[in-house]
């Protein structure tokens, strides 16, 4: 037996020459076909959309690859690779991949990445791991290195807008920091609008809030151009930035982006008079306002990740998103999966030594 092509197809030649074709496992797929695929059964990540490539490639990064894996001959998962490399080592990040299109147990999950491994070291041996999301842990997986991940997240139901029903969701804690921030909202001039054209020409003013932002929470933000190069490239139709004025001053924003009716709250900044006002539920709630004719009636905003026993580090920002909604959705967290086992426990090392000697 051996494995043939972009398809991964295991042969079988037989002693009269004819060559019995079995199950394909995974084969190679361009980006419309990736999109049928996932077509009426589950949304597509936009990091797994065709727009994500246009903006990897001006941030310098490449496809590596789109697939389908498929189980007896039907189509269960689709994946979209990158390229990104780390202190010179090499590795595919499939952001918010793979998409299931079947339920994702603990050995399909198994399956999926044996095979997908097999060929990328087929394909390309100086690679050293693939990043991609899991919902069960397994011994091939390790905990991701630099990032943080979640497995648990909130999503602020949209209704297609519907205030009442949006405000229904929310906790009576929640309902009740929403009427602070109002009333402190009202006695001063504010706006809440969707700033993105501005933002995608000159990211400046907002990005004054996210140094201040940074600074206080602890974090090194991007370089301004990638915010605004995320807009620019996605354009209004994928991607979109809510910014809250008070006298005229940017406070607070939010970038969300779109991709088949559902949306992610991708970054956000405030400054010291934002959070002064409680100004950040106002905020929230008027994206999902705002956005909601445009989302799945049954969708809404992902506020990307909260706490978990895995991740305890987001408990307090889980705390407060966990207020918009009654209860978490579980989500596939991030994790590594080494392909050279020695180069990435090395690659691990030399980190926690950056680490320790920064400490």
């Amino acid at each position: 037996e051996s494995s043939i092509g972009t398809t991964l197809k295991r042969t079988t030649v037989h002693s009269k020459g004819t060559i019995l074709m079995t199950d394909t496992q995974l084969r190679e797929i361009t980006a419309e076909e990736m999109r049928i695929g996932a077509a009426g059964v589950t949304p597509l990540p936009i990091e797994q959309s065709a727009i994500w490539e246009q903006y990897e490639a001006v941030e310098g990064r490449k496809l590596w690859g789109r697939f389908e894996y498929s189980e007896k001959g039907k189509r269960i998962a689709l994946v979209a690779l990158y390229e990104y490399s780390m202190r010179g080592a090499r590795y595919l990040w499939a952001k918010h991949g793979p998409v299931w299109l079947k339920e994702a147990t603990p050995s399909r999950e198994r399956a999926f990445r044996d095979a997908l491994g097999r060929y990328v070291r087929q394909k390309d041996s100086s690679i050293v791991f693939i990043r991609l999301n899991a919902i069960f842990n397994d011994t091939d997986l390790r905990d991701v290195m630099q990032i943080i991940t979640y497995d648990r997240t909130v999503i602020i139901r949209s209704y297609g807008g519907d205030e009442e029903k949006i405000l229904g969701d929310m906790t009576k804690e929640g309902r009740r920091q929403l009427r602070r921030s109002r009333k402190a909202l009202s006695e001063v001039q504010t706006t809440i609008a969707d700033e993105h054209d501005q933002a995608a020409q000159d990211f400046t003013e907002y990005y004054e809030v996210l140094k201040e932002t940074a600074e206080r929470d602890g974090f090194s933000p991007h370089p301004a151009e990638v915010y605004s190069t995320m807009l620019k490239v996605l354009g209004p139709e994928h991607s979109r930035l809510f910014v809250l004025r008070v006298d005229g001053e940017v406070v607070a924003w939010n970038l969300i982006l779109i991709n088949d009716r559902q949306a992610e709250c991708y970054y956000g900044a405030t400054t010291a008079k934002a959070r002064k006002l409680g100004a950040m539920p106002e905020l929230d709630v008027q994206c999902a306002i705002l956005l909601g004719p445009e989302l799945d009636v049954n969708g809404g905003i992902d506020l990307m990740g909260i706490h978990s026993p895995r991740v305890p580090e987001l408990f307090t920002v889980g705390k407060y998103k966990l207020s918009f909604a009654q209860g978490y959705t579980d989500v596939p967290g991030a994790w590594d999966l080494p392909l050279r086992p020695r180069l990435y426990a090395g690659l691990r090392n030399l980190l926690s030594i950056k680490r320790a000697l920064r400490s």
